[in-house]
């Protein structure tokens, strides 16, 4: 932040483009150079100094003596040495003065800037060099001999314990006085030509560099104006200043910078979590207004500066990220919900890896959904207390009448016997299917179908040969894996061909048949018998449907678990009428191809 230019004596004799159209273009002969300090040095200065890099020897000695005579009768002059890579092999290199002129300066000072990552030239180091610091500002070596009281930094010890880097120590925050043009400037030309008092030098800091377009080292400040950068030698002026009226401005140690915006990072959670979202966000800006004035003044207030990024950072990001920590305490509840719903067979999700990629918006409209489903439940619940209390009671409370009439002839055993098994084959349909419902296909092994149709086809071996139904087999052979529940699967493949062997006539056959595609694998039980009715085709698989079972003292649960085994394994189940009879069929879908394995046996 510029500020109004303090009293300064220190001002610039410039080779600006007056000096340049008189004397010809840059670079000017060293007897040219020696001529203008001479007549800097009539002029009775504290300090001169030289922002023009003499690191070569040039081809002409007798110009170099010239040189050398005037630096060394003037005996105030301060030669620059320079700091840059070599372009060639990216090596640093300190580039002082030829060693005849460094010798007969008064002093020698390193120039440049610390340029931010932006580009900008915003500090200083006082102290520079390869391996070790031993190199001082110019400003410092300028203010040394013109003995001016400064509040200077003690050269650091020369340990070489970087031979071959840049080595930096105390660097300072620049208070530039203004824009480019700010600090008092001389032609040279006019020094030169003698047409400008010399007076206006006498006891004043001088320094003699290019501020001509296309010349010198020109660098963005933060009081760059309209695109206009400033000369290097203006920049070292502006060092001049700042060092001579204390304004270079320290940095904050970083122990200090960490707490200090940790502190002010942590405030905002003093209201985030007591006010409304609208009252949060005010105060939030209010407290970001607050912060960037205080972090403004903080260098003029103090003289220690830090750069302001985090804490601003931190501002502008406690209310987002606190709204995100809400929005994400509730993503996590419905998260958590819908988990517990999974269960209940939501038509929009099945499996946890389905809610993770679903937006806040959608997992609201899954839990209504589940708001409905739940309802739905509610009424299964009612309908299945109805079952218990009817179904499963009457059966056994008949058997409980006859044990208790004492009456147990013959014929009342075998009437206690049918209304026994009639209640224990509810209750095992109901377990069943509790067992299909609360199945979770995460957790499904690996099974071989082959053998899981076997073994149900030989549970029900017997119950043909008394129907006189013969049970063909048409199954593959090779292995089919896949992972799934074996006994759920077995227990829905017996209740399909336990119906097909009952509505088989004498002499007739059950076909049990067996496929794989690249897509899926399927398995059909063909009967022939008389078919389902057409009413009964569209209700056939419903729970607790009275009715729409074709089996006489059927208690609608039978195909309903198989229904439910099925959506559980992802598949689904069908039943057609044939010109055989009764066709009903399982899908399971392939997961990509991997789900299966063909195995030759």
């Amino acid at each position: 932040m510029p500020h109004p230019a303090p009293s300064t004596d220190v001002i610039i004799v410039a080779i600006d483009e007056a000096s340049l159209a008189r004397y010809g273009r840059w670079p000017w002969s060293r007897s040219l150079d020696a001529e203008l300090i001479s007549r800097v040095c009539q002029a009775n200065p504290k300090v001169i100094g030289v922002d023009i890099a003499f690191t070569e020897q040039g081809g002409d000695p007798a110009a170099n003596q010239a040189l050398r005579d005037a630096i060394a009768a003037c005996g105030k002059v301060v030669l620059p040495v320079l700091i840059e890579t070599s372009r060639d092999e990216g090596q640093v290199r300190e580039l002082p003065p030829i060693p005849e002129l460094a010798q007969a300066s008064a002093g020698l000072g390193r120039i440049g800037v610390v340029l931010d990552p932006d580009g900008i030239a915003r500090s200083i180091n006082l102290w520079e060099g390869i391996g070790a610091p031993v190199w001082p500002l110019m400003a410092q070596t300028m203010l040394t001999i013109a003995k001016t009281p400064i509040t200077s930094s003690p050269q650091p010890k020369s340990t070489l314990s970087h031979p071959y880097q840049l080595v930096a120590q105390d660097n300072r925050l620049l208070d530039f006085i203004g824009p480019a043009g700010s600090v008092p400037t001389l032609s040279a030309q006019a020094v030169l030509a003698n047409s400008a008092p010399l007076t206006a030098l006498t006891h004043r800091i001088v320094l003699i560099g290019a501020t001509a377009a296309g010349m010198g080292d020109f660098v963005s400040t933060p009081a760059t104006t309209q695109g206009a950068p400033m000369a290097g030698v203006e920049v070292i002026a502006n060092s001049l200043i700042s060092m001579e009226h204390n304004q270079l401005k320290q940095p904050l140690p970083i122990a200090w910078v960490l707490a200090l915006t940790g502190i002010l990072a942590l405030i905002p959670l003093l209201w985030l979590p007591r006010f409304m979202p609208l009252t949060g966000l005010i105060a939030s800006i209010l407290w970001f207004m607050v912060l960037l004035i205080t972090t403004a003044l903080f260098p003029f207030i103090t003289g220690y500066y830090f750069s302001p990024t985090g804490i601003l950072v931190a501002a502008l990001s406690a209310y987002p990220l606190w709204s995100w920590r809400r929005l994400e305490v509730a993503r996590k509840h419905l998260n958590n919900e819908l988990l517990r719903l999974l269960p209940y067979q939501l038509a929009s999700v099945h499996t946890p890896n389905e809610i993770k990629p679903l937006n806040f918006e959608q997992r609201i409209e899954v839990i209504q959904e589940a708001q409905a489903r739940m309802q739905q439940l509610q009424a299964e619940r009612d309908e299945m207390l109805d079952f218990i209390s009817h179904d499963i009671r009457v059966p056994l409370a008949n058997a409980a009448q006859q044990l208790a009439s004492g009456e147990l002839n013959d014929l009342n055993r075998s009437r206690l016997a049918v209304q026994l098994k009639r209640g224990h084959e509810l209750a095992q349909n109901y377990l069943s299917l509790s067992r299909a419902l609360a199945a979770k296909p995460d957790s499904f092994p690996e099974i071989e179908l082959n053998s899981m149709l076997e073994q149900a086809i030989d549970a029900l071996y017997d119950l043909a040969q008394a129907q006189q139904v013969t049970l063909v087999r048409r199954l593959p052979t090779h292995d089919i894996w896949i992972k799934g529940d074996f006994s759920l699967l077995e227990r829905a493949t017996i209740n399909l061909i336990s119906n097909a062997v009952s509505f088989t006539p004498a002499g007739g056959q059950v076909v049990i048949t067996l496929t794989q595609s690249t897509q899926a694998v399927a398995w059909c039980v063909q009967d022939t018998g008389p078919g389902v009715p057409d009413d009964v085709l569209p209700r056939l698989f419903q729970r607790f449907g009275r009715g729409t079972s074709h089996r006489a003292g059927s208690t609608g649960l039978g195909l309903y678990f198989v229904r439910t085994v099925v959506e559980k394994h992802q598949g689904t189940v069908h039943a057609i009428n044939t010109e055989q009879g009764a066709k009903f069929s399982i899908s399971l879908p392939l997961q990509n191809g991997e789900s299966i394995t063909n195995q030759a046996n």
